[in-house]
């Protein structure tokens, strides 16, 4: 629900003292920090690079899995091996590791990242490798070559809510090694049953928080990060620099930021996909303007171009054109009946995690086909849930309260 902080509460000073030194004793990265450091042993400074970047920040943990991940990849490589006896098994890795340490000590292979934020240095095989490991599992639902083609396809996420979740769902499934994510908001508590955050996030930054996990994940993924709202004067350096993206996925609530996008990617021949979350449904919508440049924005469903682009909307106002943009048809009778309490017993509109969590998904799924060439057509469709899965979802007393529901909503918004 905040857009920025609601308080600017400090009370350290009334903390008992062993409360104010425990927290003076912690010498980890700022709120701010959202990178990771990647030292790449193969480099002539490499030695010295290590040694420097262990005096210089505080290490809460080593981890030193290398060899557990070398191991899984040379499994993942022979299919026989993985079907040998565990002791057998075991046996081949241990000759092959010594095979591979033999030209170096195992610290000195791969790269290690240090993570500021909780002062972990990890040990990673190098990038090839890495990547290729924690894709292995995608084949051959994914190809090998696909896969390569996914990591080169670059995508724009702007909103990190729903977001968030299509950001996290790319990355796990290994596309788009050159991701761009965007939000000016902070994570709020209410945040915390969509976004997967933790308490202690409550406070910081949405895009900080996300590209934290993003690098978590994958080390060796780029990300541009916009910690502030998309804008006039910084969408085109989002479109373009310091690398262009290839599709936008629009998961911002702002309507003026919604168009925007839409006529720059337009303007630029890229698709647009945008997964609105309905109580337990998706709607994803999805704009090729990489295949037809003339389509009319958001299906044409909007007529008053001018009025999104420069009228500024109230609460009500908003809630009004989102609804006409989605359908009050489209909308599950639950969402109906909270929605038409906004304002009254809710405060913003309705949402569910599960549902994001499901929304993300749908929308790596977009990515995909458009980034492979598939045949993923303009138009909306909706994943429901309850249509699948509820007896009583097709019975005629459901649609006629549903009917019913969806006039009062038109009448009430005067759609």
């Amino acid at each position: 629900m905040a857009q920025g902080k609601l308080t600017n509460s400090n009370y350290e000073q009334e903390w008992p003292v062993f409360l104010q030194e425990a927290h003076h004793a912690t010498s980890l990265g700022s709120d701010e920090d959202w990178q990771p450091i990647v030292i790449d042993m193969v480099g002539s400074q490499a030695y010295v690079q290590l040694e420097q970047l262990v005096q210089d920040y505080s290490i809460a943990r080593v981890v030193d899995n290398y060899d557990d991940q070398y191991a899984e990849l040379l499994v993942s490589r022979q299919p026989g091996l993985y079907q040998a006896s565990y002791e057998e098994k075991v046996r081949i890795l241990e000759e092959e590791l010594a095979k591979h340490h033999t030209d170096s000590h195992a610290w000195q292979k791969g790269s290690w990242v240090y993570y500021p934020w909780n002062g972990q240095l990890v040990h990673l095989i190098q990038r090839e490798l890495f990547l290729e490991l924690r894709s292995t599992r995608n084949r051959n639902l994914i190809t090998t070559e696909e896969q390569h083609r996914l990591e080169d396809f670059n995508v724009g996420c702007v909103g990190m809510s729903v977001g968030s979740n299509a950001a996290l769902a790319l990355a796990i499934s290994g596309t788009s090694q050159q991701l761009k994510i965007a939000d000016g908001a902070i994570i709020s508590g209410s945040n915390l049953n969509r976004v997967l955050a933790t308490a202690s996030d409550v406070g910081l930054s949405k895009s900080v928080i996300i590209a934290r996990k993003l690098y978590e994940m994958n080390p060796y993924i780029t990300i541009e990060r916009f910690g502030a709202n998309i804008t006039l004067q910084n969408i085109t350096q989002f479109f373009e620099k310091p690398w262009p993206i290839h599709v936008v996925v629009d998961e911002v609530d702002d309507l003026k930021v919604k168009l925007q996008l839409r006529v720059e990617a337009r303007k630029r021949g890229l698709p647009v996909i945008m997964a609105t979350d309905l109580g337990d449904d998706v709607m994803l919508d999805v704009e090729r303007f990489d295949l037809h440049p003339n389509l009319p924005f958001f299906h044409g469903l909007v007529h008053d171009i001018e009025d999104l682009l420069t009228k500024d909307f109230d609460n009500k106002e908003w809630l009004r054109r989102a609804t006409a943009i989605i359908g009050s048809k489209n909308v599950p009778l639950r969402t109906q009946e909270s929605i038409m309490q906004i304002g009254r017993g809710l405060s913003t509109q309705p949402q569910l995690g599960t549902t994001a969590i499901m929304a993300g998904a749908v929308v790596a799924y977009a990515v995909r086909k458009i980034a492979l060439n598939e045949p993923l057509k303009s138009g909306r469709t909706i994943i429901s849930l309850d249509q699948h899965l509820l007896e009583d979802y097709g019975s005629v007393v459901y649609q006629q309260l549903h009917e019913e529901s969806s006039k009062r909503m038109e009448q009430i918004f005067d759609l």
